[in-house]
């Protein structure tokens, strides 16, 4: 055995001082690295106990999704509602197991990329519900796409590769009208030398592994939220095309679908916070309750960009009751002029001042039109003819830039209000207090303020029906599919009602959108996810 040797200690003052500085920088150093690695470790200890939690969370909604779907079901319900029942409960079971996979996933990844850590065992996945892969007819045409090898040689020993035989994967594909199969052909290719087998790569999918192209998946989403075709339904026309896709394998598809759509969702909404001016509504939906056989009142507020904005936007927030908190946290910290209806949600953000109030003349007109239908009422007939004028200004101007707005409602309307408010001021001392009228009177008095701000501001509307507009396919879905399955469903379809009505404002046709990217999401990197939005998307497809 070696001695131990030991470095000398100096005598000299100064080089003992100079090796008592170098020990105190060393232990220093030795310090702040042992630092950094304890707050590494409590960021990854906390990020692993939130991984761990939404695990938790999705494995706890995912079991509870399948009890729901096959439990015992309530005898309340109607044939045609209990098949909805079950599809919207496959629907949200997909999304949540997409959801899974995807933290699964992520989580693997960034452990994976982590320099000298060992992986830790990975959660076990719940087994996934299959229906098992359908056998494509025979009678579909196909359309071969050949995927060639990018190098000849073995990536592992430089050898030469050779064709042994092709794998073949078959997926369903849709063009308006017909069914096609689209064959992806790729060779089998070995190296002799070293005994290396591989296959040129498969271009990303929507769903790994999956039967269906992005263009079958924007059909079935297509025709369930633009075509209001509930999925049983849609189940039913695919048989009459001799293609036997069934319902839990279209539920399937649309929830892990419409995954992909949440993320172009949200990006919306950024853009639509950036403008100065908002339009809000809300509507409801009714949302399953599985224990019951009954449905619960839930709500989609809907927010819209004022209606000559350069690129219209409409963003739908799902919250599960009418509550003005909901309101708040979707706007945050915005600045500028909502305008709304007469509802009490939206007095909250008024009082903090950094959100001003405009009024909507459609509702006025609407309290003095619901006077004039009870009965004749010559109070609401002037009332109206006073409001049509008023309207009649807004047509002439239509196209006139915000400026020259501003300044012809300010001559041309300005005085017409004066007179209307002191007209009802006036009449409303000579009616009852408690009449129909008095109230139609009195909603447009204690609003005059916000009724009128839109003299001042060219870029206001004069009433909220931009955003109402918004409102008519959520309101023709509701009468088709009835419900949805549970609040995650109701994100995902105001995510969905997000996409397809902002591509309706911007002359995007959804099918040819929802095709494309679709297709490209899957490779899509996040920071450029705001050029697949439809008013970006319209100017590269025009290019």
């Amino acid at each position: 055995m070696n001695p131990r040797t030991s470095t000398p200690i100096p005598t000299e003052p100064e080089a003992l001082r100079d090796l008592v500085l170098s020990l105190l920088q060393t232990q220093q150093e030795k310090e702040a690295e042992w630092a950094e690695r304890a707050r590494y470790i409590a960021q990854q200890e906390l990020a692993i106990a939130l991984r761990d939690e939404t695990i938790a969370r999705l494995e706890s909604t995912i079991a509870k999704l399948q009890r729901w779907r096959f439990g015992r079901r309530s005898e309340k319900l109607s044939p045609d509602q209990i098949s909805l029942w079950e599809e919207a409960l496959d629907t949200e079971i997909a999304a949540m197991e997409s959801i899974l996979e995807s933290v699964l996933e992520d989580s693997a990844a960034v452990t994976a990329s982590r320099p000298g850590t060992e992986a830790p065992v990975a959660p076990a996945r719940p087994p996934r519900r299959h229906p098992g892969r359908m056998q494509l007819p025979d009678t579909l045409p196909r359309v071969e796409v050949h995927h060639d090898p990018l190098t000849c040689t073995c990536g592992q020993c430089g050898g030469l590769l050779e064709t042994v035989g092709e794998e073949i994967s078959e997926k369903l594909d849709y063009i308006p009208g017909h069914f096609q199969v689209i064959r992806h052909i790729r060779p089998k290719l070995v190296c002799r030398p070293c005994g290396t087998i591989e296959s040129p790569a498969l271009p990303a999918q929507v769903i790994d592994k999956g039967l269906p192209t992005a263009r079958m998946i924007a059909h079935v989403m297509t025709a369930k939220h633009v075509d209001h075709l509930p999925l049983y339904r849609q189940e039913t026309q695919y048989l009459r095309a001799s293609v036997p896709i069934s319902r839990a394998t279209l539920c399937s598809w649309l929830g892990q679908g419409e995954y992909w759509i949440s993320m172009l969702a949200e990006a919306c909404k950024m853009a639509l916070l950036e403008g100065a001016i908002l339009h809000a509504d809300e509507t409801p939906l009714p949302v399953l309750n599985p224990g019951s056989g009954k449905t619960d009142k839930a709500y989609l507020w809907v927010y819209r960009s004022q209606t000559d904005a350069p690129h219209p936007i409409v963003v739908f927030d799902y919250a599960p009751d009418r509550k003005g908190i909901h309101a708040q946290n979707f706007l945050g910290d915005w600045k500028g002029i909502l305008q709304t209806d007469d509802y009490g949600g939206y007095d909250a953000l008024y009082r903090k001042k950094q959100i001003i109030e405009a009024g909507c003349w459609a509702h006025v007109r609407r309290h003095f039109y619901d006077v004039e239908q009870r009965g004749p009422s010559p109070v609401a007939q002037k009332a109206l003819a006073w409001i049509a004028k008023l309207y009649g200004i807004e047509a002439d101007i239509k196209e006139s830039p915000p400026d020259q707005k501003a300044e012809a409602r300010q001559q041309r309307a300005g005085p017409l209000l004066e007179s209307f408010r002191a007209w009802l001021s006036e009449t409303q001392m000579q009616v009852a207090p408690k009449s129909g009228i008095a109230k139609a009177i009195a909603y447009a008095l204690n609003r005059w303020k916000a009724l009128t701000l839109y003299l001042e501001e060219g870029r206001l509307s004069i009433d909220n029906n931009p955003v109402e507009r918004a409102l008519r396919g959520v309101a023709i879905g509701r009468k088709n599919f009835l419900f949805v399955g549970n609040d995650a469903g109701g994100e995902r379809a105001a995510s969905f009602y997000s996409i397809i009505e902002t591509c309706k404002l911007n002359g995007v046709e959804p099918f040819a959108y929802l095709c494309d990217v679709l297709e490209k999401l899957p490779t899509w990197p996040n920071k450029r996810l705001h050029e697949l939005l439809p008013w970006n998307w319209k100017k590269t497809a025009l290019a």
